[in-house]
């Protein structure tokens, strides 16, 4: 019989984390509605309000504000030990807030493109902060995924709302509105993570002044398990981002209909909603019955080149993308969450260098699946040629999904 000082404690224990899964969720709820009620129509903001830089002011802000929100918080990696996680993260929302708030008041190029960096570098740091600090407070790869699947569904519903937020409140002539809501949706998710954040709690520092040490980047390159989960975390994101680049092309050029369009773009934010609690299920009960969060992301990895293939098959457009939306929502309910957990439990002592390694990763991954999404499918498909990128794509994933398997196999057996 469990005594009741014992149960007293678990429970003591228990009620920080309940805290703090739900401050976090509400707050990538609200952020995530901030960022995809602007994300929308940001290309159309910048060149409204620019003063005459035209298509030049489009392209450069978009890229500023990507490449701001993929990396910045590596580049002050050195520093973000100095924080603790209530002014890190508060912090960061809150300049997020701010520099969307001031798009509307200026019109000189250098001034909008370095609102998007700060703006961006608000996003990158909460994201990375957040991450790791559920990788250091919570125990386990079961409850950090049941998190992280929480987090992926506030995401998505924010994702499904935004755009519709986005056409109401946007009008070129006075964007003030909608980015008055935007900034309001950050400084929200600032106030409801304040509950949640442990006091006087600092990420642990990196072993090295980079990002990820090269003691490190050797020690991943010698230890077969580790790079497992590098290589397929890697070649993940690299197809994952095929959705969002070749996928949303040919969604474009195939079909018609701006329903149709409308809802092949939009059904893995729908399903993920609705069906992600019970990929997390399926997760956890894999888990506990001791497959590793690697060997997880490669069976989403195989659903990704399933997806691939899905496509390059002579089925009908219709019948063709709406099977390949299905099986990639799938792939990306496991995958989404995973990938976190996965880096969370590599043998590294600092949290915060774990997810470095992460967002390198995924930084490569989906700019390299995006270049060619966008560059290699577009050639292919104006020669009519568009079935053998997603044949190719697909064929050459499970290839190599299933080679990275039959390694870890390899290796376990001669151990």
């Amino acid at each position: 019989m469990t005594s009741p000082q014992i149960q007293q404690g678990e429970s003591s224990e228990a009620e920080p984390a309940r805290r703090l899964q739900a401050s976090l969720a509400l707050d990538t709820l609200l952020g995530s509605l901030g960022l995809y009620s602007v994300i929308p129509v940001l290309g159309l903001l910048l060149a409204a309000q620019s003063d005459g830089s035209g298509t030049a002011i489009v392209g450069t802000g978009l890229f500023c504000y990507t490449a701001s929100a993929g990396l910045s918080a590596t580049l002050i990696n050195r520093w973000l030990p100095e924080l603790d996680y209530r002014r890190g993260m508060v912090g960061a929302v809150l300049l997020s807030a701010v520099a969307f708030g001031l798009l509307p008041y200026t019109t000189a190029g250098w001034a909008l493109c370095g609102l998007l960096v700060l703006a961006g570098f608000g996003v990158s740091v909460h994201f990375l902060l957040s991450r790791v600090l559920v990788a250091e407070v919570v125990s386990g790869s079961i409850g950090r995924n049941r998190i992280f699947s929480l987090l992926q569904i506030a995401v998505n519903a924010s994702a499904t709302v935004g755009p519709f937020a986005a056409n109401l409140l946007y009008s070129p002539s006075d964007p003030r509105t909608l980015m008055t809501m935007v900034a309001l949706c950050y400084a929200a998710a600032g106030a409801v993570l304040l509950p949640g954040l442990p006091r006087g709690r600092s990420p642990l520092a990196t072993s090295g002044k980079w990002p990820v040490s090269r003691q490190i980047l050797l020690r991943t390159l010698r230890t077969p398990t580790m790079l497992r989960v590098v290589l397929t975390g890697t070649l993940g994101t690299f197809v994952y981002a095929q959705f969002y680049s070749a996928f949303a092309l040919y969604v474009g050029r195939e079909f018609t209909s701006t329903l149709l369009r409308s809802a092949f773009i939009a059904g893995p934010a729908v399903l993920i909603v609705v069906l992600q609690p019970v990929m997390t299920a399926v997760s956890s009960r894999l888990l506990k019955n001791g497959t590793t969060p690697v060997g997880i992301l490669g069976y989403a990895n195989l659903f990704f080149g399933a997806s691939m293939v899905t496509l390059g098959l002579a089925l009908p457009p219709v019948v063709g993308a709406a099977l390949a939306v299905l099986v990639f929502s799938v792939a990306e309910m496991a995958f989404g969450p995973m990938i976190s957990t996965a880096f969370a439990a590599l043998p590294i002592e600092s949290s915060l260098e774990a997810f470095n390694l992460r967002q390198l990763c995924w930084t490569t991954g989906e700019a390299l699946g995006a270049l060619m999404g966008g560059a290699v499918f577009l050639t292919l498909y104006d020669k009519g040629d568009g079935r053998l990128y997603w044949e190719a794509l697909g064929i050459v994933t499970l290839l190599a999904t299933g080679l990275l398997r039959w390694s870890a196999r390899r290796v376990a057996a001669g151990t």
